[in-house]
């Protein structure tokens, strides 16, 4: 029975020790929060004082006039690429219409494709006497083919000459 008292006497003291120490360190975290609290007010009067002498050599006045000169600037800049981007060769009096008009045949154009995919301006010319006229060589076939017996006349440079074609009027 003297031993169950003494176990119980030495638990209330080891808890009683176990809250003091609870306690201390809660004071303790309580006193690094309020150190580290002063440090920060430290920092931001620091910061805010820095921050009040840019401010006074920073106008919104000025930061607007160098926005609207900026502005400017741009608009001049894509006025002058508007110039250079010009076109000489596209008359002022463009009909939309007609333009539509050209858009429209060319579409039907594609439609006249063959069965093949290959679109009418690629399919073969249906004057045959047209070629004979220009004297122009036949269309290569996709095989090569030895011409080596013939040799082909050249220009003062060394490259084949175009052959002669005349125009029809």
């Amino acid at each position: 029975m003297i031993f169950q008292y003494l176990v119980y006497r030495y638990e209330g003291q080891r808890d009683m020790l176990y809250n003091q120490t609870f306690n201390l360190d809660q004071v303790a975290f309580a006193s690094e929060g309020i150190k580290d609290a002063q440090q920060t007010m430290t920092a931001l009067k620091s910061a805010n004082k820095e921050l009040k002498g840019m401010m006074k050599t920073v106008k919104i006045q000025d930061i607007d006039n160098l926005q609207d000169e900026m502005m400017d600037l741009m608009d001049v800049s894509h006025e002058i690429q508007e110039t250079l981007g010009r076109s000489y060769n596209v008359p002022d009096d463009i009909d939309e219409d007609e333009l539509m008009g050209e858009l429209d045949a060319l579409e039907a154009d594609m439609g006249m494709e063959d069965e093949a995919g290959v679109p009418s301006y690629l399919q073969p010319d249906k004057e045959p006497d047209l070629d004979a006229e220009l004297n122009l060589p036949t269309a290569p076939s996709g095989h090569a083919s030895a011409q080596h017996d013939r040799p082909q006349a050249e220009d003062e440079l060394g490259l084949p000459s175009v052959p002669q074609a005349s125009i029809r009027g």
